[in-house]
């Protein structure tokens, strides 16, 4: 495997290390992989005739997503800062009482 792939695989083994990446990012850790590989091909970014202008900007969201970017890593700490997702958000609005639903009234 060439360097680009060899660095994205230490990183994901970085980030599964630090718990930035869970066995449920496994999906996407593959298909990093493959764009890395495709990154290393000597003849990129023509490979087989065809000009690949794709592979490079998602190779970069993917890392990204993955918490593999200092961005990435920014959003994974703000979103672990918010306490949880939207319905836990809304809950805390309401003052976090369960059961509670807006705009009707309990007898």
């Amino acid at each position: 495997m060439g360097e680009i792939w060899k660095t994205t695989a230490d990183a994901i083994q970085a980030g599964k290390a630090a718990g930035v990446i869970g066995p449920l990012d496994e999906g996407a850790v593959v298909v990093l992989l493959q764009m890395a590989q495709r990154l290393d091909d000597v003849e990129f970014p023509v490979i087989d005739g065809k000009f690949d202008n794709v592979t490079q900007g998602l190779y970069l969201k993917y890392c990204e997503s993955l918490g593999l970017t200092p961005a990435g890593r920014n959003r994974l700490e703000e979103k672990k800062d918010a306490g949880g997702g939207k319905l836990a958000q809304l809950r805390g609005i309401q003052g976090g009482t369960a059961g509670k639903t807006a705009g009707r009234k309990r007898a």
